[in-house]
C-alpha cells in the first residue's frame, strides 16, 4: 500500500464556503474523494488546517505557519510515497505572488531532504496551485518558482463566492480537485 499525505489549509480541511467554521462531511472533502478514486492500493491522509500558510506567521492566530509542522507531519506518516501540498490561499494576505510561490517552494525543498519517502528517500511531491481568486492568479509564479510537478487549478475549478467568502471550494470544487489530483497521481506517481 502507498501513502499520500495531503498537506493544506481550510480547503483540505473541508471548510463550507460562507459558513462560520462548518465542515463538509468526510465523503465530500477532496482528500476522502481522492481515497475513493485511488482505491485500496493507497492510504490518503488529510492534514488540513484552517488558516494555514506555507511559511508565514499569522500576526493574530498562532500555529498557522505550515513550515514548522511540515517535517514532523511527514515523519509521523512515513514512509510517505507522495505528499500533495495545496497551500497559497492564505499566504496572499501577507505576500505578493512570487513570495507565495517561494514560500511553497520551501516546503518542496524540505520534503526533498526529509528522508521520509520509501527506504528513507525522497517522497514524490505534487503542488496544487489554488484557482484564481480575489484578483490573484498564482499559476505563473508557482510554475516559475516551484521545482516539482505543479497542478494549477485554473480551469479545473474555482472557489465559490458566498457573501464575502471567495476562497473556499464548494462540493463540486472538492470533486474536481479530487479528480484532477487522482489523474495526476495515476499518470505521474503510480
Amino acid at each position: 500500500m502507498k501513502t499520500v499525505v495531503c498537506f493544506g489549509d481550510s480547503n483540505t480541511w473541508g471548510y463550507v464556503p460562507g459558513s462560520d467554521g462548518e465542515r463538509f462531511p468526510r465523503d465530500v472533502r477532496w482528500p476522502n474523494r481522492l481515497q475513493r478514486l485511488l482505491g485500496a492500493d493507497w492510504e490518503v491522509i488529510a492534514e488540513g488546517l484552517n488558516g494555514r500558510t506555507a511559511a508565514v506567521d499569522n500576526p493574530v492566530e498562532d500555529g498557522r505557519n505550515g513550515l514548522p509542522y511540515f517535517l514532523p507531519c511527514l515523519r509521523s506518516h512515513k514512509p510517505v510515497d507522495l505528499v500533495v501540498v495545496y497551500l497559497g490561499t492564505n499566504d496572499v494576505n501577507f505576500l505578493d505572488d512570487d513570495y507565495v510561490a517561494r514560500s511553497v517552494a520551501r516546503l518542496v525543498k524540505l520534503a526533498r531532504t526529509s528522508e521520509t519517502g520509501p527506504s528513507f528517500g525522497e517522497p514524490g511531491i505534487l503542488v496544487v496551485c489554488p484557482p484564481p481568486f480575489g484578483g490573484r492568479a498564482l499559476g505563473a509564479a508557482f510554475t516559475t518558482w516551484i521545482d516539482c510537478d505543479v497542478l494549477d487549478l485554473d480551469g479545473v475549478t474555482s472557489y465559490a463566492t458566498v457573501g464575502d467568502d471567495n476562497e473556499h471550494l464548494d462540493a463540486d470544487g472538492h470533486a474536481a480537485v479530487a479528480a484532477a489530483v487522482a489523474e495526476r497521481v495515476r499518470t505521474t506517481f503510480a
